[in-house]
């Protein structure tokens, strides 16, 4: 008996971000861009550069014991 294929989906095409693309987005929060307008400029998706910014965001410790948020590339 022959197996045919009857995927009713279609193929993913999911592309990892270079670490180019992740400093360039370091660089553009630090600019002070919007999610929206980083996604603009790197022809990604917003929801794509969002899940990038919370896995690569971080709470450090001032030296005067308060913390704050930073993304870090190579942390994501």
């Amino acid at each position: 008996m022959a197996h045919t294929k009857d995927n009713t989906t279609t193929q993913r095409t999911f592309k990892h971000l270079s670490a180019y693309e992740r400093g360039k987005i370091a660089a553009l929060l630090k600019e002070g861009y919007s999610q929206r307008k980083i996604a603009e400029k790197l022809g990604r998706s917003s929801s794509t550069i969002n899940r990038e910014i919370k896995k690569g965001t971080t709470t450090q410790l001032n030296y005067d014991l308060s913390t704050y948020e930073q993304y870090f590339p190579e942390t994501g």
